[in-house]
């Protein structure tokens, strides 16, 4: 039996496929016209690359053809697809990755982040691109990446939070470090830039000193042959170069030099391009701290760019060497290269900056480095020298102007200032044919809008060197608009209280000219000063307190602080005086020129306060509120209680004071009495008797040789004949003061008869038909008319007394000094006391005018308290 065989002697072991079926099975390739960009957007969402590429290169095309196709795909939210696939990070084709990344950086450069976005939106692109640049490794996607978050770094806020992404920077500084991309350089660099001035100095230290920061790629790139490149890094030395401490990137004092070198190289090659003026910048920042300046005189590139600006002097523009004098201007303020910096010509250059006919006036650079050459004598004396070629009149311009920069118009009043401190009358010659009055007073008359702080500061300081010297002062008191609009600055100055403090300093000097005060007082002083006191600022208090104490001397400006409420602010809140020094002084000040009210308020008067020369009136009614007296004085036809009037040059009632009473007015009782008579009264009457006494009373003192010598010093105090002189005045006061009143024995309880007193008041008040009487008519005293007298013909004869009120309010007394001489003590001889100040002076004994008239009793003694009626 045979078996049957195959014909081949090899059998495949895996089976062949079925091609028929598999073809059948099999989706066939679709190739479908597509003319609309939104179906295209559609198949983004493809899974194939071969889609996804062509799709993309077709959108890509339509972006490139106009930029009105950008702002379609972005209205066909296009970016957001984007976003939503994480740009196509995950796909491995390289294209779709780019293509992705280079539409997003197209839609993205077309928007303004801080208008068409919210913060979040911008911060979640900032999130997908960092994600996908974590990622990524093509330097074209990179590239894009880049661009992208340099956009969004537009928005502080995300910049902010990108600082805190450590593991991004690392890469991110990395990448900038070894990239030969040049569009990736300057995208990062600008970026760089944009994190950099949201830092304060501590944090910038801490974020340029990260490990990976590339400070020396950023260096090296200064002479890159890119020029937004070269910007970029500018922008970045610029911003780091102004702290050079043990923990800045510019510790390092190799990378100063090498810094240094590239800068003053950019500035030699491109001065007249764009490149210059931001090396010069940036030269101008390092010089701003003095590591950086000494190494720019130590290795002669402050020579090298002072040669090249002379060897190219016909070639640069105006404009580029006024410039370059930032740099001068910045080195000047180390007064140990000065020296340096006058002997190349720098002065010279800045000067002719300064005196460029150029309407907008010179950089504010070129005024500042005059002002600190002026602490070089030789330099200072260079800008006396070109006085003739106008340089006053020139800086006169610039700070009238207010179309000029105010950083200009700061420097050169300042300027002003400073020649005026050198050479005060050579400067000050040039500014009065100019009518610098005039010239200030409009200036202060401009909108603040125009005006700054340190401008104002220093024009005021301008007058108050000016006014130093009288003859200057009277010509500024002559501006009626000077004197008004400082006022009125003053009124509107508030809100600053350095300028209020300076401004009332400037008004000291000026308030010396009768003009001034005249047009001060109805420009609001008064109700600018109460404001002051009221300020929180103990600066402005104290300002306004000194003006009061200089100011005390001028009448008019007493009589409008009392009468316009400023004594009344200054009493009121003496708890002030606490924390303002001068507030006590102050109130001094005013009330020692008004002895009347003084009196009132402090119911002493001391041996410094004189009642001549003023009217004094002193109410038999204690006022615990002055405010009330005050308002007698200027109001009350007749108070209820009498008021003394002491006045020694005032004999006869003034006409325009006499006021007389019309018929009307009398009681019907009187009218027929007083039929054909008039009626009248003066509130400030005359007094012919008082005069008299004090004749009598110097008689007297001649007569026992104790009258005053003329010849002695006036503030000669007669220790050793004071005790006669108080005895014979108080027998002068007696007599005058005795009339129906018996004589009282100290030791009894036996009182004055008061009765007899008031009923003699009463009836010269019903003569005078007013409660305002003279003291000299006065003949019936007791204790208060006796020392009212006695204090005013003690200060006619130079008699150092003080008057008192007692505690009760009814009894007045007066006290006098009588040291006693310590043996073998060179400070109190008698020879050195005689004058002694009377400020100085101390009361020690209590006069007697009542009972043993002259005696002079011990303060505190067993009689001194029995005067009192205190024991």
């Amino acid at each position: 039996m045979s078996k049957n065989k195959t014909n081949s002697i090899y059998t495949t072991r895996a089976p062949y496929s079925d091609r028929a079926k598999k073809d059948s099975d099999t989706f066939k390739e679709v190739i479908v016209p597509i003319q609309a960009i939104e179906t295209a957007l559609l198949l983004l969402h493809s899974q194939e690359d071969s889609v996804l590429a062509t799709v993309f290169k077709n959108i890509t095309e339509f972006a490139r053809q106009q930029s009105e196709n950008i702002a379609e795909l972005r209205k066909l939210k296009l970016l957001d697809l984007l976003l939503e696939k994480k740009l196509y990070m995950s796909s491995e084709a390289v294209m779709i990755r780019r293509f992705a990344m280079y539409l997003s950086c197209a839609i993205v450069e077309s928007m303004n982040m801080l208008q068409d976005l919210e913060p979040e939106q911008t911060m979640f692109i900032l999130d997908t691109c960092m994600e996908a640049y974590m990622k990524e490794v093509d330097d074209f996607s990179l590239e894009y990446l880049t661009v992208i978050i340099n956009k969004c770094l537009d928005d502080p806020h995300v910049a902010h939070v990108m600082l805190e992404k450590t593991k991004f920077l690392e890469k991110f500084f990395t990448i900038n470090a070894r990239t030969e991309n040049p569009d990736i350089l300057w995208q990062s660099f600008e970026a760089i830039h944009k994190l950099l001035q949201l830092l304060d100095i501590p944090t910038m230290q801490s974020f340029s000193t990260l490990l990976l920061f590339p400070i020396d790629r950023v260096l090296c790139d200064l002479s890159n042959e890119f020029t937004e490149i070269r910007s970029a890094a500018l922008k970045i030395i610029k911003d780091l170069v102004v702290d050079t401490s043990e923990n800045s990137v510019f510790a390092d004092v190799s990378r100063c030099i090498f810094a240094l070198q590239q800068l003053t190289q950019l500035f030699c090659d491109h001065a007249t391009t764009k490149h210059g003026g931001e090396a010069i910048e940036a030269l101008a920042t390092a010089m701003r701290t003095e590591k950086m300046t000494q190494i720019f005189f130590e290795y002669n590139l402050f020579d090298r760019i002072i040669q090249n600006v002379n060897a190219h002097m016909l070639d640069y523009p105006a404009s580029v060497k006024c410039k370059v004098m930032w740099i001068f201007a910045e080195s000047a303020k180390y007064e140990q290269f000065l020296e340096h910096i006058y002997n190349g010509s720098v002065t010279d250059f800045l000067l002719d900056c300064l005196l460029q006919a150029d309407p907008n006036g010179p950089a504010p650079h070129v005024l500042a480095g005059l002002n600190r050459m002026m602490k070089h004598a030789t330099a200072a004396n260079r800008i006396v020298q070109v006085y003739e070629a106008g340089v006053i009149k020139r800086l006169v311009y610039i700070i009238s102007q207010p179309g000029i920069d105010i950083r200009t118009r700061e420097h050169a009043a300042e300027l002003i200032g400073n020649l005026l401190q050198f050479a005060f009358h050579a400067t000050a010659l040039q500014l009065l044919p100019l009518e610098i009055s005039e010239v200030l007073g409009r200036i202060f008359g401009q909108q603040q809008v125009d005006l700054s702080i340190d401008f104002l500061l220093s024009l005021l300081n301008i007058i108050e060197q000016l006014a130093q010297n009288d003859e200057y002062r009277e010509i500024l008191g002559e501006s009626a608009l000077l004197a008004t609009n400082i006022a009125l600055m003053l009124k509107n100055s508030f809100a600053t209280a350095k300028l209020v403090s300076n401004i009332f300093r400037c008004l000291c000097t000026l308030v010396e000219e009768d003009q001034v005060r005249e047009l001060l007082l109805p420009h609001y002083l008064a109700l600018s000063m109460k404001r002051g006191l009221k300020s929180r600022s103990n600066l402005v208090k104290t300002s306004v307190t000194n003006f009061i104490m200089q100011t005390t001397r001028f009448p008019e400006m007493v009589h409008e602080y009392i009468e316009s409420g400023v004594l009344e602010v200054l009493i009121l809140n003496q708890k002030l005086a606490m924390c303002v020094s001068t507030w006590g002084p102050a109130i001094e000040a005013i009330l020692s020129k008004c002895p009347s009210l003084k009196f009132c308020i402090r119911n002493h008067l001391g041996f410094t306060d004189s009642t001549a020369g003023n009217d004094f009136l002193v109410s038999k009614k204690k006022f615990d509120d002055f405010r009330i007296f005050q308002s007698i004085l200027k109001e009350d036809v007749s108070p209820l209680y009498p008021i003394l009037v002491v006045n020694f040059n005032r004999i006869l009632n003034p006409p325009e004071l006499v006021i007389e009473v019309p018929i009307e007015c009398f009681p019907m009782e009187e009218r027929l009495v007083t039929r054909g008579v008039s009626w009248c009264y003066c509130r400030k009457p005359g007094d012919s008797e008082l005069p008299r006494m004090l004749a009598h009373l110097n008689k007297e003192l001649e007569k026992y040789g104790l009258l005053q010598n003329p010849a002695k010093m006036s503030r000669y105090i007669d220790f050793d004949n004071l005790a006669k002189r108080a005895k014979v005045l108080a027998e002068v006061v007696e007599a005058a003061l005795s009339d129906n009143l018996k004589p009282l024995d100290l030791n009894t309880t036996e009182e004055c008869c008061n009765h007899t007193v008031k009923c003699h008041l009463t009836e010269l008040a019903r003569m005078l038909h007013c409660n305002f009487i003279p003291i000299g008519i006065v003949r019936t005293g007791c204790q208060f008319e006796r020392a009212i007298l006695f204090k005013a013909l003690a200060d006619q004869i130079g008699l150092p007394c003080t008057l008192q009120r007692a505690v009760d309010g009814h009894i007045l007394f007066n006290e006098v000094p009588l040291p006693v001489e310590m043996e073998q003590d060179p400070h109190c001889d008698n020879s050195t006391m005689k004058f002694m100040p009377w400020r100085m002076l101390r009361p020690t004994h209590i006069v007697d005018l009542m009972f043993h008239i002259g005696e002079l009793y011990p303060i505190q003694s067993r009689q001194a308290l029995q005067y009192l009626r205190l024991y």
